[in-house]
């Protein structure tokens, strides 16, 4: 799956490139040429910015990287190189920038690897907003914790106020971070001990040489500057602080200095993981301080265009120019999405049951974002059509995105495959029996038509497949079937 995932985004690289040579040249990033519409056997450079989901190398975005020979720095203070270093370093969960290079054969090699923590500091206050989702304080900044949250030297039920964690995450567009790692540094802060805040800086007040991340008011009037050129602080500028708290929401700073999300350095190609914030133009949506157009030549991987919605998690992959991305692809680090008219609704256990496809039951919990005719779970009622993406938990759905509409008969199932007898796959706990699917309904990664037993030869358990039907009554006749590439 991750060859093929390599194949398809060096593919749309080498397409893209040709765009942008038109218009503002395609980055060389080491000297390596795409000669002949191809790929230079160097292969490409990129720097990849997501979480980091496994080792054995390191693997993030869904491309596991060869670290045998990359650099690891932490907090921009070189820890080492080799397997050893980014074991030794790194953990599940946080988001880091590898830059490296894609290679046409499905391998990736890793040159160093980034680790900067949103922050570290002491927990001010706790609060369980449900079974799944908690949300601390910290320097001024709202923390939510859940399910899909990594968790080091603590459990969720461990941490309490006073602790000093270290987190990272993804910001969301109302100020939030969303942590997909915490690590508990000690049971308490200690006397004038040191904490750490990474943000953009904004109200900047040169007289009392201050500004603002979020919540949390930073004095920078005996900080070190020269991580900024010595230059003062700028609204917009991506900062790392270190200092000691003079109050509540009050840093005092003892170094200032900038961080880029992709370095300094020119990269052939780029992927960013993150949540979709603010609205752009027709075309355009932003994640953070970027933006990311998407055109007619973007292939969506695991979504739909119509996935695109302020408070979704997604992954993109294209050339960077400026602060724009020219997104080649587009796609989920979740792989669930199914969609349905609604049969149940429980409001006391906030989930629901879709027809056609029970006996899943859909949750929804603190961090699902819910739009469309509904902004509520509340407001869902049988009838109206839902639209999930998600994560399953056990044997249920646990929701992102719940995007509600009136009623209509389109039905979609996607999800890992968990057993095949043809010409039946069961996905999520449901048998489709793909007999009435007809043959041109057959589709191959990259939606390329395939003969149905040349399906039944390439699926197996564990792949990914999205299987699309239209609602009669209760029940679903099962009209499309495509292999999805894993990340």
């Amino acid at each position: 799956m991750i060859a093929f995932l390599l194949r398809q985004r060096l593919g749309a690289l080498t397409a893209l490139c040709v765009i942008a040579a038109l218009q503002v040249g395609c980055s060389s990033g080491g000297g390596d040429t795409l000669a002949g519409g191809g790929i230079g056997g160097t292969g490409v450079t990129v720097a990849s910015v997501g979480t980091v989901s496994g080792f054995g190398s390191v693997i993030v975005n869904g491309v596991a990287y060869d670290t045998a020979g990359a650099s690891v720095f932490v907090e921009n203070v070189l820890k080492g190189s080799g397997d050893s270093a980014v074991v030794g370093n790194l953990l599940p969960g946080m988001v880091v920038r590898v830059e490296g290079r894609l290679f046409g054969d499905g391998s990736a090699t890793a040159e160093s690897v980034f680790f900067s923590s949103n922050l570290k500091g002491p927990v001010e206050s706790l609060d369980e907003l449900d079974s799944l989702t908690k949300q601390a304080f910290i320097l001024g900044q709202v923390i939510l914790m859940d399910d899909r949250t990594a968790f080091h030297n603590v459990s969720p039920a461990s941490i309490a106020v006073g602790m000093v964690l270290e987190v990272s995450g993804f910001d969301d567009d109302s100020g939030r971070i969303l942590a997909t790692s915490v690590n508990k540094v000690a049971d308490s802060l200690p006397p004038d001990g040191g904490v750490e805040l990474k943000g953009v800086v904004r109200n900047v007040i040169p007289p009392l040489q201050s500004f603002a991340i979020r919540q949390m008011t930073v004095d920078y009037s005996a900080a070190d500057l020269g991580g900024l050129g010595g230059s003062e602080p700028e609204a917009g500028q991506l900062v790392k602080v270190r200092g000691r708290l003079e109050s509540a929401n009050v840093l005092a700073a003892e170094r200032v200095e900038l961080e880029e999300e992709f370095g300094s350095r020119l990269f052939d190609v780029v992927e960013l993981e993150g949540v979709i914030g603010r609205g752009e133009a027709a075309g355009e949506f932003g994640i953070g301080r970027y933006t990311v157009r998407v055109d007619r030549e973007t292939s969506f991987n695991s979504l739909a265009p119509q996935d695109l919605n302020p408070g979704t998690r997604v992954v993109v992959h294209g050339p960077l120019t400026g602060r724009t991305i020219l997104a080649g692809e587009i796609f989920l680090p979740e792989r669930i999405r199914i969609e349905s008219d609604v049969s149940s609704v429980d409001f006391d256990e906030k989930s629901l049951a879709l027809s056609g496809l029970e006996p899943i039951r859909v949750f929804a919990t603190a961090t699902t974002l819910i739009i469309g005719i509904a902004s509520a779970f509340d407001h869902i009622a049988p009838g109206n059509h839902v639209r999930v993406l998600g994560r399953q938990k056990g044997g249920d759905i646990v929701a992102s995105t719940m995007v509600v509409t009136p009623s209509r008969n389109d039905v979609e199932l996607a999800g890992p495959v968990e057993s095949v007898l043809e010409p039946f796959v069961v996905v999520l706990g449901i048998e489709v029996d793909t007999s009435s699917i007809p043959p041109e309904g057959f589709r191959s990664e990259g939606g390329n038509p395939l003969l149905p037993e040349g399906f039944f030869e390439m699926v197996q358990p564990g792949s990914s497949v999205s299987l699309e039907g239209v609602l009669q009554g209760a029940l679903v006749n099962w009209v499309a079937v495509t292999l999805e590439s894993g990340n």
